[in-house]
């Protein structure tokens, strides 16, 4: 029926070390928009105050979503790891 279940089990393995590395990177690269938008509401303009809350809000939307994401795949101790380059 096609695959077997070693073969199954090792592609599920590679995705779930995909997952985890995306994860991973995508907190990586929200980090500095972040502090950013700390800084903003650290200003003293109103305005600027305010675009800092909206977004520290919406990063902290997007980091609640990765976190509901490791309930339903759970971090794995090698996912961050690369694989080889070729």
């Amino acid at each position: 029926m096609g695959q077997s279940l070693e073969d199954l089990q090792s592609r599920i393995s590679a995705l779930e070390a995909m997952i985890g590395r995306t994860r991973h990177d995508v907190r990586s690269a929200l980090a500095p928009a972040m502090l950013a938008g700390d800084m903003m509401r650290a200003s003293t303009d109103p305005r600027v105050q305010r675009a800092g809350t909206t977004v520290v809000r919406a990063i902290e939307r997007v980091l609640s979503m990765l976190d509901t994401t490791r309930a339903e795949v759970p971090a794995r101790p090698d996912a961050t790891a690369r694989p080889p380059e070729p």
